[in-house]
């Protein structure tokens, strides 16, 4: 029965029933502490606080509760912060990655020497690391190929275990080129001061790698170029931040940080700056035609007088030198006038008139008649034509019409000069301005693929997040998938 009814044959206690009293649930929040090395009345930027980070210091957010005592609180900062537990005096600026600061931290194995180092440090640590090995190596190299006297000696068995460096020239084992070669061109001017900066040594490049190598050491890294922009118009906000820096020339190291966000730049965000800019230079000071062979600069006085060509050359510098895309969206006769200087060497025709009023204007006299030619004769006048208006005299027209729409960009492309003195490219381009012609110009590729007809194509979908739009972009995924397989099959 008791097995059954539980319920009547339960033992009562004696006493008053107690009941569990409510506990009110303790309310956390985080907080941001930051152990600093020295007094502040700000918080680090991204760069500062990377280093006190590795140094054990920094920042670290901890869960806070609102009945914490004294001793609690002291616990929990020094848990995250094991050195106050023994204060004695200045702190150093760098700690090994072994520390107890770093137990806690998520952690990454080194390419290298494969050592768990943590995330905010693999870069440096990386860097660091190549540098040693290195070091090693050409030391070794440099005591097993001198002699008693001090003479270099090389056997024929050890030359065929060295390399020269395409970039600084110098020799290597073969076991560490490929390390060195791939951190030869972001090293420091100390660590580069035996590369040739003369013109000897610019007259030996035999391609265009050569010379993107070239001009990446000349970067100084001893010095940083920051900048601190918005997303928000970022063309006119990098544009006026880049011309108002003043603690530091433009060939330094680019630092970049944007408003509200706290990411630390080890090149990613400097790389996506500088490609966001030489894109929004293209779109906006310069404009190009209907034949996709580049652009020429915009004829803007408002730009001009602002200086943003000169400071548009020096982007397009610092892009090629500190990994962003290379500015190959000008036409062929810019890229000459860049190179010499020299406007009476400009070779220009009616294609290279990238202006839709002149080419218009073109367009007409072309197709002009007897009749009608005079009621051009305004806009011919303008142009610079002094002669007789008449058909006879057609190609003195659209010859004084394209001159007048290319010379009057030269001092655009004077003020784009004088930005590319920068890492001293324009001396490069002076020297071999053929090797540096992919760099400017773009390619001709007339082969027809996938790719082609997809560019080319200009779809007109319906209101995006209808159901036709979806429809529309699943029937185009498909047309490119056919296409895709037609190529693999070689029927194109």
């Amino acid at each position: 029965m008791a097995r059954s009814f539980p319920g009547l044959f339960r033992r009562e206690t004696k006493g008053k029933r107690r009941f569990t009293p409510y506990t009110r649930p303790k309310k956390s929040f985080l907080v941001n502490f930051f152990l600093l090395e020295k007094q502040r009345s700000k918080t680090p930027k991204g760069d500062e606080e990377l280093q006190l980070i590795l140094a054990g210091l920094g920042k670290r957010s901890l869960s806070v509760t609102e009945s914490l005592t004294h001793t609690e609180l002291t616990d929990l900062l020094i848990n995250a912060f094991p050195r106050l537990g023994s204060i004695n005096g200045g702190w150093l600026l760098y700690k090994s990655t072994d520390a107890k600061e770093f137990e806690n931290m998520p952690k990454a194995p080194c390419t290298t020497c494969n050592k768990m180092v943590p995330l905010q440090a693999v870069p440096f640590h990386i860097k660091s690391c190549k540098e040693e090995m290195i070091y090693l190596n050409s030391s070794s190299e440099n005591e097993s190929f001198t002699q008693d006297n001090g003479s270099p000696l090389r056997t024929e068995h050890q030359t065929e275990m060295t390399t020269e460096c395409p970039v600084c020239r110098g020799i290597f084992s073969t076991d560490a080129i490929e390390t060195h070669a791939s951190d030869c061109g972001i090293r420091s001017s100390n660590q580069e001061s035996n590369i040739s900066t003369s013109e000897d040594g610019i007259n030996h490049f035999q391609s265009s790698e050569e010379i993107l190598n070239w001009i990446s050491c000349q970067v100084d890294d001893s010095c940083t170029f920051s900048l601190c922009v918005s997303r928000v118009d970022l063309f006119s906000r990098g544009m006026q931040q880049w011309q108002r820096q003043k603690k530091s020339r433009p060939n330094c190291r680019l630092k970049v940080s944007f408003f509200g966000e706290s990411g630390i730049d080890t090149g990613a965000l400097s790389k996506e700056f500088l490609t966001e800019m030489v894109s929004e230079i293209e779109n906006k000071l310069f404009v190009g035609g209907a034949d996709k062979k580049g652009k020429n600069p915009l004829y803007c006085l408002n730009s001009l007088d602002t200086n943003y060509f000169r400071t548009a050359g020096e982007v397009m510098g610092a892009s090629m030198a500190q990994g962003g895309p290379l500015p190959n969206f000008m036409r062929e006769w810019c890229y000459r006038y860049l190179c010499s200087g020299d406007s009476d060497s400009i070779q220009v025709s009616t294609s290279d008139v990238t202006d839709s009023e002149l080419s218009h204007l073109i367009t007409e006299v072309n197709r002009a008649t007897d009749e009608n030619i005079n009621d051009l004769t305004d806009d011919i006048v303008g142009c610079g034509y002094t002669g007789k208006v008449s058909v006879d005299k057609k190609d003195l027209i659209m010859r004084a019409i394209v001159l007048h729409s290319t010379m009057r960009l030269v001092p655009m492309l004077d003020q784009l000069r004088k930005g590319l003195q920068l890492y001293g490219l324009l001396e490069v381009m002076k020297t071999h301005p053929d090797l540096c012609l992919p760099m400017f110009v773009p390619g001709e590729d007339g082969r027809v693929d996938a790719a082609f007809v997809l560019e080319r194509c200009q779809p007109r979908f319906s209101e995006m997040g209808s159901v036709r739009y979806s429809r529309e972009v699943n029937i185009m995924n498909f047309f490119q998938d056919f296409l895709q397989n037609i190529e693999d099959r070689g029927m194109f």
